[in-house]
Formats: C-alpha cells, structure tokens, sequence
C-alpha cells in the first residue's frame, strides 16, 4: 500500500500546476467566522443550523449552473480541455498499473461512467481497446422526478454522441472505443472480458453498489485489476450542486424529511432536481461499506486510499458527526474528511 500511495502523491506534485483534482486537495482552507449569517432553519430534532451567506458556493463554486437546462457548447476550447482532462486522470492511474505489471497498450478495458468520452480516448491513444459505458437512464432519472421514456433517452444519448464525435477528431486511436449504454448494476456484457475495470466520479452515483462490485468481479478476467477515482456523499462537498446547504455539513446531517423542508424554505426552484439527486443520484456508501462490498464480491482489495483535507478536520465538530451518525450509522470522521477516494483491487484466480 506505501508504494502505491507515494507513486500517486509523486505524480500528483508533479501535476499540480495542470490538475484541478490536486488543486482541489491542496486548496487553501476558509474561515467559517468570514460568512455572514442570513437566516437559520431548526430541524425536527430542534437542531438550530445558521445560513451562511456564500458557503454553499465556497462549497460548490457555480453551482446555480446545473438549474439552467442549456446544451454545452462544443467549442474548440471546451473540446482541447476536455482533451487534456482526459489525460490528465489517465496519467494519474498508470504508475498504479505499471506497479502491478498492467500495461495499458496491451489492456481490454471498461470504463463505467464515461460521460463525453475523454478518458476512453486518451486510454485508446495508448494502445488500448476501450469498452466506455453510460447508463441513460441514470442521466434522466436522477435530476427529474418524471418517468424515464424512449425520448428523454434518446434525447441524453444524441447530446453525448454529438461531444464525443467532435472530441474524438482529436485523437488518433478513437477507433478503438466502443461506447454502449449500459448500466453497470444490471450489466449485459460479456463476463471475462476485461484486463482493467476503471471510473472517475461514479462510484458515489451507483444505485446498487453491491450489484456493480459483483459485475465488475464477474467482467474482469482473472488478475485483472480495478481502480476507481470517487468523491463520496459524506464529504463537505459530496452533496454536489444539488444538495450542497448553506451551513456545514448540511446534506449529511438533515434527514430526508427535513432536507426536503429545507428546499421548500429556501430553494423552492430547485426542490424538484434536488429532491430527485438526493434519492435517486447519490448513494451512501461510507469507506467501510466500500471495503466490505469489494471483499463480498470476491474482489482482493490491493489500497483504499482516502485523500483527507486537514482544513475539513479543523472544521468538523462533535455535533456534525453524531447528527451524521444519527442517519448513517456506519459514517465515521474519516467519511466526513474526505472528498476523494482511490480504490484499487483485483480479481482472484
């Protein structure tokens, strides 16, 4: 595990000026007695919680973003970021790969949750043969309360069709991605197929996490490796935009009941989408359940590796973590700390 760690935080320091992943760890902490209070709201536990001007987008810069249905503009600035992204988080897993004698150029590998496509090309511009899956429905279902039908699928797909043909004219190898709509709690592709199994920012958003851990185990071919890159629901900012509150910790210490009044006082313009990524677009899997569902699965856990912020820790209290606790009773501390998880494994022969 100690050479693991220090190969990731060698290529993170050597990134940092390029990475918003490390600028995010290493970002400079904020005084919480700089905000201005503007109003309160009092739990059913008569828990009495202060708004704080300007933290929720301290929290979650641009948040107000996701309210506004708008098509992305497929720019040749958005389209050379994307690029450059999609590298930049490949980079960051081969000295983990290379460790465990995986090489990339002669790899089959599935990515889940590949959204625009940016990592499978930059994968498959090292000589891989990429399987890049997104599952529609989750698209549609988890910021709507409206049933999922053919048109708003289709819909989703042609948007994303439409980014990753214009991303994929920057790669040379892009021929060899192969994108399927699949959802990886109930997935219909073929078992041992895979040498490598990875995804970024997806773990938390999977809707039966003990299923997927299974179908990974089952998809990978034996010794084939997983590794997944996630930013977990119990950290400050793993409400994501739409259920990040105004006061700390707010999406893990209100209960569903009073997260919904909360909405309703405050945010009524987004009730609908927030309610609809609180129930149906986060799960709670803390690290503890993450590392009992790899083992149940039958996958052979190599390093979790919990990217902590000592700013976090500082402003975390004791009444924050028994009212998370309250609801979430396998939650810890160390849940709460922590906005990025890397979690490596592999399959037993």
């Amino acid at each position: 595990m100690k050479k693991i760690f220090t190969l990731i935080i060698n290529f993170a320091i050597n990134k940092a000026k390029r990475s918003k992943f490390v600028q995010n760890i290493f970002e400079s902490p904020f005084e919480i007695s700089n905000f201005k209070k503007k109003a309160s709201f009092i739990d059913s536990f008569n828990n009495k919680h202060y708004l704080l001007e300007g933290l929720k987008n301290k929290i979650k810069p641009n948040w107000k973003n996701i309210l506004k249905d708008k098509n992305i503009k497929i720019t040749k600035e958005y389209l050379l970021g994307q690029k450059e992204n999609g590298f930049i988080a490949v980079q960051k897993i081969i000295p983990v790969l290379k460790s465990l004698n995986k090489d990339i150029s002669k790899s089959d590998i599935l990515e889940i949750g590949c959204n625009n496509g940016a990592m499978a090309f930059a994968m498959a511009e090292m000589k891989a043969n990429v399987i890049a899956t997104e599952f529609s429905g989750y698209k549609v279902e988890s910021i709507s309360s409206k049933k999922i039908n053919q048109r708003n699928l289709i819909e989703v797909n042609d948007s994303l069709k439409l980014i990753r043909n214009s991303l994929s004219n920057l790669f040379s190898h892009s021929k060899n991605v192969k994108f399927l709509d699949d959802d990886i709690c109930n997935s219909v592709i073929k078992n041992n197929s895979f040498d490598i199994i990875c995804s970024w920012e997806v773990l938390e958003h999977l809707h039966d996490t003990e299923k997927a851990f299974q179908a990974i185990y089952n998809l990978l071919k034996d010794d084939g490796i997983t590794i997944h890159e996630y930013n977990p629901f119990f950290c400050l900012n793993g409400g994501h935009s739409l259920c990040t509150t105004d006061f700390l910790w707010g999406h893990t210490i209100l209960n569903e009941n009073d997260f919904t009044r909360y909405l309703e006082e405050f945010y009524p313009e987004m009730k609908d989408k927030a309610l609809s990524f609180y129930k149906k677009g986060l799960n709670r899997m803390t690290i503890y359940d993450l590392e009992k569902q790899f083992k149940n699965a039958g996958l052979e856990i190599i390093s979790i590796l919990p990217f902590t912020k000592e700013q976090h820790l500082r402003m975390i209290d004791k009444e924050i973590v028994l009212q998370t606790q309250k609801n979430y009773p396998n939650s810890s501390i160390l849940d709460l700390v922590t906005p990025r998880v890397i979690v490596i494994a592999k399959k037993k022969k």
